[in-house]
């Protein structure tokens, strides 16, 4: 049996990669292809399935795409990646979602009677009303590389996004490669749980904190990094529910989790969450 894998996400910076991206470079290029990218330009799926905001049907922003390690590969082998997506905040207004119509001559409302769910979309709402998706993608979608969204079809001062949240119209970021880097972490392939002291969850997940503020030796260099599996750094609370199957994902590519917090996406549960610093 192949030993589990955690892995770092890291990003292209000059003349190498970072642990995010616009930072200073710590290590040079790896030889492999980038594992994904994120930015403004979203994985090849038809513009009728790009994931729209429930209440302002805007587009979602585009956070990241990525071919997944087999362990993580949690729908299938047919299903080979992820695009995760952030959309609407906590002020959206169901009273004022637009009304689609195939026969209006706004052509944001006649696109929008065009639009059809992606058939690996999951919709994912935190605890203030924000809405987040989570595609699952097909090798094809995944190979056709990034790209952009459909050019603003909303006419002047009609459909403005003032809910808080993100679109992909108007939050605009560059496209950086990802690549993912094997973590060195005793908690790969191990489900996260709040732990205290000398604590040890029931698979043997051990806690990273000394007891007090600070990090074990092991853990401090794996803190603040987007990554898949191993050890969770919650900026509050351990979310219930983690498998060892999730993403965590810092403040990256246009998202807001409050300053300097984090979120956890598992592939595996229907757990979701995210907590400001």
């Amino acid at each position: 049996m192949n030993e589990t894998v955690a892995w770092n996400l890291a990003f292209r910076c000059d003349n190498g990669i970072g642990k995010a991206p616009g930072r200073t470079a710590e290590a040079a290029l790896p030889n492999q292809p980038p594992a994904g990218w994120t930015g403004s330009l979203g994985p090849g799926v038809r513009w009728e399935q790009w994931p729209r905001s429930s209440s302002t049907r805007l587009p979602m922003m585009h956070v990241l795409t990525l071919w997944l390690p087999s362990d993580f590969q949690r729908r299938g082998t047919q299903f080979p990646g992820i695009a995760v997506f952030a959309g609407e905040g906590q002020f959206a207004d169901d009273c004022k979602s637009p009304i689609p119509s195939a026969e209006s001559g706004d052509l944001f409302l006649r696109d929008l009677a065009a639009t059809e769910d992606h058939p690996g979309l999951l919709r994912r709402r935190d605890v203030i009303d924000g809405e987040f998706a989570l595609l699952w993608l097909t090798a094809e979608e995944l190979a056709a590389g990034p790209t952009p969204p459909h050019p603003d079809l909303r006419t002047q001062c009609e459909n403005v996004d003032e809910s808080e949240g993100a679109n992909a119209w108007d939050n605009v970021e560059p496209t950086i490669d990802i690549w993912l880097i094997p973590r060195g972490d005793p908690n790969a392939g191990k489900a996260p749980v709040e732990l205290s002291g000398d604590e040890v969850g029931a698979d043997g997940y051990v806690n990273p904190s000394t007891g007090g503020s600070g990090l074990e030796d092991w853990a401090d260099p794996l803190f603040a990094l987007s990554h898949l599996g191993g050890t969770a750094f919650p900026v509050q609370g351990m979310p219930d529910g983690l498998t060892p199957w999730y993403l965590e994902l810092e403040e990256i590519s246009g998202l807001n989790f409050g300053g300097d917090g984090n979120a956890q996406i598992d592939l595996e549960s229907d757990t979701f969450d995210w907590a400001c610093g």
